[in-house]
């Protein structure tokens, strides 16, 4: 009769008390190990007609759509990716010194927050507009993949927008007010990463 394997996972095991069957022990093995892989499928449909009934923890790799899924016992689902935080890298262009920074990433979904303050003379607003002024570089691993992203500041009295390109550099583009020598700033963006 097999036995069960000493790591608790119903992979049945042939002993030597068993009826010597070859084919029998190599396919008890295959049965406690194959549910416990990562399966790989050509496509959701193929994998139904193989998995009929699946059972939870299973995992599998869809070819066509290059997902990784998992049985969680009523529903495929793909797993969810781990929450990185960040607080450290960024620098203050002159004019401007970094009070706080904090981004947060999960997959491909990054959020970033700067909070920044305006040490150099008045930036002037005229109907919205100002001269394009760089006021940062963000990290590397908190950086645009694709494209250069829009953003919103504000500071509790004026806002305005700027943007931050693949190189990280960070640049106002516009402010409801004037920003004088000592403006605080909170410049708040989220965008996805083509890449993790």
């Amino acid at each position: 009769m097999t036995a069960p394997d000493q790591y608790g996972q119903d992979v049945q095991i042939w002993q030597m008390t068993d009826p010597p069957s070859i084919p029998g022990a190599a396919q008890a093995l295959a049965d406690g190990i194959i549910p416990r892989t990562v399966m790989r499928f050509s496509s959701a449909s193929e994998r139904g007609a193989t998995l009929t009934a699946p059972a939870e923890g299973m995992t599998t790799w869809l070819e066509d759509s290059n997902a990784f899924e998992i049985w969680n016992g009523s529903a495929w689902i793909t797993p969810e990716p781990d929450l990185v935080t960040g607080t450290t890298g960024l620098s203050a262009h002159s004019g401007f010194s970094v009070t706080d920074f904090f981004g947060h990433r999960q997959g491909r979904v990054t959020s970033i927050d700067l909070y920044l303050t305006r040490t150099g003379a008045t930036i002037n607003s005229t109907g919205g507009n100002i001269t394009d002024t760089t006021c940062a570089t963000v990290p590397t691993s908190w950086r645009p993949t694709h494209s250069t992203i829009n953003g919103c500041w504000d500071n509790g009295a004026a806002h305005g927008g700027f943007v931050i390109g693949v190189d990280g550099i960070v640049t106002l583009r516009t402010a409801s007010n004037d920003i004088g020598s000592g403006t605080n700033l909170r410049l708040h963006i989220t965008f996805l990463r083509t890449t993790f």
